[in-house]
């Protein structure tokens, strides 16, 4: 099978840019023709302004230089079907029509809920946000959400208002948990087009024993992956070792935070070598998050190394962290509920260890390759003959 997989890299890498790497390791592993077709918004920063301010005026709605290049790929490698991870913000909505024109099926992978809300979080001032629901994205513009701009996020609306029209182009949806899946539906999509694929790793399953007495973070440094929530906590639960990985808004905060506690080391952005070492060499790792998660690669990344997941108790997160048996769940935004929590692991040896050989398990019986390329697989055939039909 020809598989066109298309992908719009953000400034930050995050785990969008891994399952992208996965799934197509995966699928090139099988004997498939893999035609990838990519975008990073690093070309927009690095933009003269002009040229800048034309690109948000006239290409965000449509580029035309992504029709023509996805045009000319089709017409060349004639793939049997595309395969979207994110179109935000320099592939944009155009790669639709191109792809409808030359009637290629079309899958959507659903890897946060940037058709519904211009952060793509639904969260806003402190807080889960969902007031553009109904595409009423007005509220977004008046609350600057993108950017802290009026203008950008104007223009984002913009966008998000047709996406009616454009969304109806997609012939299937995949969706990592059953709580996104649900809350698509609640926003509108037909369930006859969600299908439910977890994503996985390439790293092999492996039963760590290293244990270097301290608890992880790992994320960005910015107000809805509860990093500020966490600084609370700690400061409850002073006599524990924290370390943090990740850069951000919230960088300046961290590093005041760190350099005034000895227990506390902010190791900033490394490599992806350096962070599988944090992980290993943890004690557990904590995912604070206040928005909505679909399928945090952290937790996937945690439990592949028998760590268990301090996390918040929402989204899709308590799809996957079990309270007691993989990890423990605790209030989200709740500092107290945190750092007694952060108490508890620290203090349970055994318990905390038990939860790790079940983390580990866990991974290797949801998230298992084969079962998930055959997952894959089933969702392309499935979309290919609807096509025909």
């Amino acid at each position: 099978m020809k598989i066109l997989i298309i992908h719009n890299h953000y400034l930050e890498k995050g785990g969008e840019d891994e399952v992208v790497n996965a799934e197509t390791k995966l699928l090139t592993e099988r004997g498939h023709k893999v035609i990838l077709y990519e975008k990073s918004n690093e070309h927009i920063r690095s933009m003269p302004f002009f040229k800048k301010l034309f690109f948000f005026l006239r290409e965000l709605n449509f580029s035309r230089t992504t029709y023509k290049e996805v045009k000319e790929i089709i017409k060349r490698e004639k793939p049997d079907i595309a395969h979207i991870h994110n179109i935000f913000i320099c592939v944009t909505p155009s790669v639709y029509f191109a792809l409808k024109e030359e009637n290629v099926p079309i899958v959507q992978s659903l890897h946060n809920y940037r058709f519904f809300c211009i952060k793509g979080t639904f969260f806003d001032q402190g807080a889960v946000c969902e007031k553009c629901k109904g595409r009423q994205f007005f509220n977004a513009v008046i609350r600057k959400c993108w950017r802290n701009s009026f203008l950008l996020s104007f223009l984002s609306a913009k966008i998000l208002e047709k996406g009616e029209f454009f969304l109806k182009k997609i012939d299937s949806f995949i969706v990592t948990s059953e709580f996104s899946r649900d809350k698509f539906i609640e926003l509108g999509f037909d369930k006859e087009r969600i299908h439910l694929k977890v994503n996985f790793l390439t790293i092999e399953p492996e039963e760590s024993n290293r244990d270097g007495n301290y608890a992880l973070f790992l994320g960005r440094l910015v107000d809805y992956k509860g990093i500020e929530t966490l600084i609370k906590a700690f400061k409850i639960s002073s006599p524990f070792n924290l370390k943090i990985v990740g850069d951000g808004p919230l960088k300046k905060e961290v590093q005041d935070f760190a350099s005034s506690h000895a227990n506390v080391e902010w190791l900033g952005k490394i490599g992806r070598d350096s962070v599988l070492e944090a992980i290993k060499n943890s004690s557990f790792v904590i995912f604070p998050s206040e928005c909505y998660e679909n399928m945090p690669v952290v937790i996937m990344e945690s439990f592949v190394f028998s760590k268990p997941v301090l996390a918040s108790k929402l989204g899709a997160v308590k799809d996957f962290v079990i309270n007691g048996v993989n990890g423990i769940l605790f209030e989200p935004g709740n500092e107290k509920d945190l750092a007694a929590k952060i108490s508890y692991l620290f203090s349970h040896n055994k318990e905390r260890i038990e939860m790790g050989k079940n983390a580990n398990r866990f991974y290797r019986e949801r998230f298992d390759k084969e079962k998930n390329y055959q997952d894959l697989m089933d969702i392309y055939t499935k979309t290919i003959n609807s096509k025909k039909n």
